[in-house]
Formats: structure tokens, C-alpha cells, sequence
């Protein structure tokens, strides 16, 4: 079963994980959020909308949970919809990508029942699952060390009076920039964008609405019904990423396609050179975040033999808007690109089922490294280009 749990894991909480508390938090901001991080902890039944928007791609998730078991989300992404659902007993979670199988597993605990909605594509940038269950959120909320971290004016979401916080995180030699707001009267998340600090617009903006912490819905929103047919399956126990034929040391598959001025691809072309291949999309959140480093990488490294070539797993119809961004980012490389999303050509050879995903290639042409990014790149840059 290929399910949006394996499509979308790197897109929800990839950019949280490394959270820490700012060095010297404004006097401001920390009692903030103090507040939010209680106000998550003493929910114990919340419904809510989470709209997410990535460079142009949507979606939705609708949320309704009750401490300490029970749970159902609908997560619609384009044309897929994928449910998890917990009844206290077992956790089931499907994809419209398969509808003749679904997920079948013993329920654990709150913090897997929450993160699993976040894994089949409903965590968005991933502070959700992080408020919901850490028991430490409030020095998890703001990511990295942050170069700024301040109040900015009160603003109002739709009907909601919030208090916003901004916080300017360095990333190579661009920085993110991430803008929280939280309700006034109740501490709770109603809106969060990120993107590069200096962009117009941020590359991802998640909105909260419908939040209720008295839910009307009965316990029978929490019983689940698998399509006609479907029958369950176990999780898988380690979920493959990628084509497990990709180790350090063998041969790199074939790339096929063209770029973005029609022209062929082939990893012929880059004989002798040290290549990163990056599969990677605009709507993906942790994919925008990374590439401050990779395009840092390529400006320090490209005059000493390293070349990258993009993989684009954007939508169909959306050449224009690729060709904008990486103008605007000057990403100077070569980027494949066919329309078809998570079933682009090359994804699929490679198996990928999570992005950002890399493949380092060494001058001898074999893998010198995989999945190398963030602090990991330029050090796996630099081996490669001294054999």
C-alpha cells in the first residue's frame, strides 16, 4: 500500500525537530509562549481547521480529538484524502490513492495517534503535533536559534484579536522568517507563515479556524468504516523512502527527462564532477527551507567541480512558476521537470516517497552520499570533491 503516511513524512515535522530556546529571548515573547504551551496542555477535547498552503498548493485538514484516545482527521491534498482515525483501541489511517487496503494498528499512545495525522499529511510545518504533545513545547516553539525574536502589533485572524511574534532564523547566509499569531484570550495558534526573510510573500502559511474545545460531535465520529472491500493491513516497520538499491558505494540509477529549456538530461553529462541530485518541489515547506544551504553550497563549491541537478515533483501546469522561482532564488542549475507530482518519472525510479531527498554522486560516478543535507552537505561535499 503506498500510502501519503511514506508521501508526506519530510513535510511535517522536518523544520521542528531541531527546535531550541532562543539564546536571549525577548522579556516579551517567552511568557507568551509559557501561555500557549499551557493553554495545549490543559486541552482535553479540541476540533478545528488547518488550511496549509505551499507555493500555490493546498490543503485541509479537519481535526476533531478527545484526550486520552480518541481521534479522527480528514486530510484532503489536491485529489487524495487520507483519514486517521483512533476509537481508543486501534488506529486506522488510508489514502484515496489505495482504496483497497488500509492501516490497521493497536493504539499506543497520544503523541504516535496525533503525529501519525501529521505524517499522512496533515502537519503542515509541524508545530501542531509539537504543541499538542511535548511536554517541553514552550522551548520548542520558536525553531533554531533565532538571529531576531520579537512582538510585533497586535493583527486580528478572520474575527480572532491575536498576538504575533517574529522570529528571524539564519540559515547559511539567508535567513527564515517565521510569524506567529496567537489568540489573545485563549493562547492558541491561528496563524503561522515562513519563507525567506526577505521574500514578499512566505512560502508556507498555515491558518487555524472552527477551534472548538467543546466539541458537539459524538463518539461515533471516532468509529472507522474502510471502503467496500478494503482490507487491513499491518504498518509497514520501516517505511522505505527510497529505492534501498541507492547505498554509498553502488551506482546511482538513471535519470531520464528534460529541463526546463526542453533540453535532455543525463548523468553522462556530468562526468567527473562531484553532483547533488535534489528532488524537491515548491510546495514543499522543509524543501524552501533548505535551500538557503544548498544554494550556499553551490556558491562555494561550484568553481571547485560541484554541480546539482533538480528534480521537481511540482504539479501539472506549473513549468511557469517553477521557472519563476528559481529565477527569483537563483538556483542556476538544471532542473527536470514532467507535471506529474509524486508520480514524476524519476521519483518514481528512485522510489522516492519523501522530500527533500539527495543523492550525492562522487567523480567515479558512484554514491558518495544519501540524503545528506543541512549541516551534513557541505562536509559530504567536501570528501567527495578531495577523491
Amino acid at each position: 500500500m503506498k500510502t501519503t503516511a511514506t508521501l508526506f513524512t519530510a513535510i511535517g515535522l522536518a523544520l521542528i525537530a531541531p527546535a531550541l530556546y532562543a539564546q536571549t529571548p525577548d522579556t516579551e515573547v517567552q511568557p507568551l509562549l509559557d501561555k500557549v504551551a499551557a493553554a495545549y496542555r490543559n486541552i482535553n477535547a479540541l476540533s478545528l481547521t488547518m488550511e496549509t498552503t505551499q507555493t500555490g498548493s493546498t490543503s485541509k485538514t479537519k481535526i476533531v480529538l478527545k484526550k486520552p484516545n480518541k481521534l479522527t482527521a480528514t486530510i484532503e491534498r489536491g485529489q487524495v484524502v487520507s483519514h486517521v482515525v483512533s476509537d481508543g483501541t486501534s488506529l486506522y489511517s488510508d489514502s484515496s490513492r489505495d482504496k483497497t487496503t488500509y492501516i490497521k494498528q493497536p493504539f499506543t499512545k497520544f503523541e504516535d495517534m496525533v503525529n501519525t495525522v501529521a505524517m499522512n499529511g496533515g502537519g503542515g510545518v509541524g508545530l501542531l503535533p509539537i504543541l499538542l504533545t511535548s511536554p517541553s513545547a514552550e522551548k520548542q516553539i520558536i525553531p533554531g536559534k533565532p538571529a531576531s525574536l520579537k512582538k510585533l502589533a497586535d493583527a486580528n485572524v478572520g474575527s480572532d484579536a491575536c498576538e504575533v511574534v517574529e522570529a528571524v532564523i539564519p540559515r547559511g547566509q539567508q535567513s527564515s522568517r517565521f510569524v506567529f499569531s496567537f489568540g489573545k484570550q485563549d493562547h492558541l495558534l491561528r496563524k503561522l507563515s515562513f519563507g525567506g526573510a526577505t521574500d514578499e510573500k512566505p512560502a508556507v502559511v498555515e491558518t487555524f479556524s472552527d477551534i472548538n474545545l467543546k466539541p458537539s460531535e459524538t463518539d461515533d465520529v471516532f468509529k472507522y468504516t474502510p471502503a467496500p472491500g478494503a482490507k487491513a493491513m499491518d504498518p509497514p516497520k520501516e517505511p522505505a523512502m527510497f529505492d534501498p538499491r541507492l547505498k554509498v558505494g553502488a551506482a546511482p540509477l538513471t535519470i531520464t527527462g528534460k529541463d526546463l529549456d526542453g533540453k535532455a538530461v543525463s548523468l553522462d553529462q556530468y562526468k567527473g564532477k562531484v553532483l547533488l541530485i535534489d528532488f524537491w518541489a515548491t510546495w514543499c515547506g522543509p524543501c524552501v527551507a533548505e535551500l538557503p544551504n544548498v544554494i550556499a553550497a553551490y556558491e562555494k563549491y561550484h568553481s571547485k567541480g560541484f554541480e546539482i541537478l533538480g528534480v521537481s515533483l511540482d504539479q501539472a501546469n506549473a513549468k511557469d512558476k517553477l521557472v519563476s522561482f528559481t529565477k527569483e532564488k537563483k538556483m542556476t542549475w538544471r532542473q527536470v521537470y514532467d507535471g506529474k507530482y509524486w508520480e514524476a518519472e524519476n521519483a518514481v525510479a528512485f522510489g522516492v516517497q519523501s522530500i527533500p531527498f539527495t543523492l550525492l554522486i562522487g567523480k567515479d560516478g558512484k554514491i558518495a552520499a544519501v540524503g545528506a543535507r543541512g549541516e551534513a552537505l557541505a562536509p559530504a561535499i567536501e570528501a567527495a570533491l578531495k577523491k
